[in-house]
């Protein structure tokens, strides 16, 4: 993984382990499974799982139905049960990052391992973290999503090479709430682009081999610290 969705941990627990369960609803069976695939403590003193998730689950599915004689079509929703799959990779008491915002269910089923925890998706403070890079050397800010502009433009996209000194859109994006930011920076002795969302979705393009307990690393040591009071 080099992608994902950060839940942050509000607990403390040592390890994550496997587990599968399977119950009844309303007459049908459902089946939940964690299943971790790989553990590696790190030099950095963490500890880092991988894995992945699956559940099942009650949707609305559209149904359609054509009447043989009278040709007339009736749309309508019936209630399906499908299933839906997430990679993941956490550290136990800090955080686990979903492949996907789908595959936030693996929160819930982390939380039922672990009575007493609680996990919520981060939102990160992307206008702090702007404002410890903008001013550091080789760091080029290719990508600003913004909103709360008071003016014409009130929010939008930005895209280029150090969009901040742009004399049109600078000043625009000074004074605005960011809520995309994307910097290409060498960190972790790599030259990294990145991509970060308020919403805590985090994506690393370069380096496109990064390891996932890399990238684990990379979210604990560097990105937790900017996640929002809520």
């Amino acid at each position: 993984m080099r992608a994902g969705v950060i839940g942050t941990i509000d607990g403390k627990f040592d390890e994550i382990e496997s587990f599968h369960q399977t119950q009844e609803q309303d007459g049908r069976r459902f089946t939940r499974s964690l299943q971790v695939n790989r553990t590696s403590h790190r030099d950095s003193g963490y500890s880092v799982y991988v894995g992945e998730a699956a559940t099942q689950v009650i949707e609305d599915v559209e149904s359609v139905k054509i009447d043989p004689e009278t040709g007339e079509i009736g749309v309508g929703e019936r209630p399906t049960k499908e299933s839906k799959y997430t990679q993941f990779v956490a550290v136990p008491g800090l955080f686990i990052a979903v492949s996907s915002g789908s595959g936030t269910f693996a929160f819930d089923l982390l939380q039922s391992q672990h009575p007493g925890t609680h996990i919520e998706r981060a939102e990160l403070n992307l206008n702090a973290y702007a404002d410890d890079y903008y001013t550091a050397e080789g760091v080029d800010p290719w990508q600003i999503g913004f909103y709360g502009n008071i003016g014409q433009a009130e929010k939008g996209v930005v895209y280029g090479e150090n969009v901040i000194s742009d004399d049109d859109i600078g000043d625009v994006l000074e004074r605005s709430q960011i809520n995309q930011l994307g910097l290409q920076y060498e960190m972790m002795d790599y030259d990294m682009k990145v991509t970060l969302a308020e919403s805590g979705y985090v994506e690393v393009y370069n380096p496109s081999n990064i390891e996932t307990e890399e990238f684990a690393e990379y979210i604990a040591d560097e990105i937790l610290a900017y996640e929002k009071e809520q």
